[in-house]
């Protein structure tokens, strides 16, 4: 299921992101449960707020998945607030402000995406309900979400194999699919390709893990055309 938020921002935005089995490793109390992905390129390092308690300790840079496990937070109404850090005489400003609802005992991922220039994509918010549900418990559960602020809807393949998952738009994330546990001496190669084609948008990801009932989301985020920090690449966090 997923549920977008539109946020209109000032040209700078984030958010954050984790890892390892919320439900398994860490019992919380009631609430929702809340990480942030911050993938807005060129963007500021932040805070982040809800209800005006700040939910992150160090800021928040590009890239960033927040927290390890997930913040939990009061069920209901929530006003979710970006802000810049404050740094000598500049003082902080809010960038992105904006009200969601969330259940209690759900998983969000909310994501800032988008170009803190605004020449290419409008920062906006993404809300994603995760779900933690494991159909075969031997197995992991992969999908993709696709960020890349002026790229094409994408296709993931394992080394130079048939895609897995096919036409996934920008700003879109896929469903699961169901992946074998395998070792470091012979790890995945996640391919993110054009749809429709043998062309990589980003570096392949070499990925492992022996563990066992994983739901990890593999986050492709960037701007075609750009080298270094903001150039597309492929990274992944833990949903559970």
């Amino acid at each position: 299921m997923r549920l977008y938020l539109l946020f209109c921002l000032a040209p700078l935005l984030t958010a954050c992101g984790s890892k390892h089995d919320v439900s398994i490793n860490q019992t919380y109390p009631t609430g929702a449960r809340v990480k942030f992905v911050h993938a807005v390129v060129d963007g500021p390092a932040v805070n982040v707020f809800a209800n005006d308690t700040k939910l992150n300790g160090t800021a928040l840079t590009y890239g960033t998945v927040f927290p390890t496990e997930y913040s939990v937070i009061a069920p209901g109404a929530a006003t979710l607030k970006v802000s810049t850090v404050a740094s000598g005489t500049v003082a902080e400003a809010t960038i992105l402000s904006a009200p969601f609802t969330f259940e209690s005992e759900k998983y969000y991922s909310v994501i800032a995406t988008g170009a803190a220039s605004g020449t290419v994509a409008t920062p906006s918010t993404l809300v994603l309900t995760d779900d933690l549900n494991v159909p075969d418990p031997s197995k992991n559960y992969i999908r993709v979400l696709n960020l890349v602020i002026n790229g094409p809807a994408i296709d993931l393949g394992i080394g130079t194999g048939d895609a897995l998952l096919t036409n996934v738009a920008r700003n879109t994330a896929s469903d699961y699919i169901a992946v074998d546990p395998n070792a470091a001496t012979a790890p995945y190669s996640f391919q993110v390709r054009t749809t429709g084609t043998r062309t990589l948008v980003a570096p392949a990801l070499a990925f492992n893990t022996l563990n066992r009932g994983r739901k990890i989301t593999l986050v492709v985020r960037g701007a075609v055309g750009r080298t270094g920090a903001p150039a597309p690449t492929v990274g992944s966090y833990t949903v559970r």
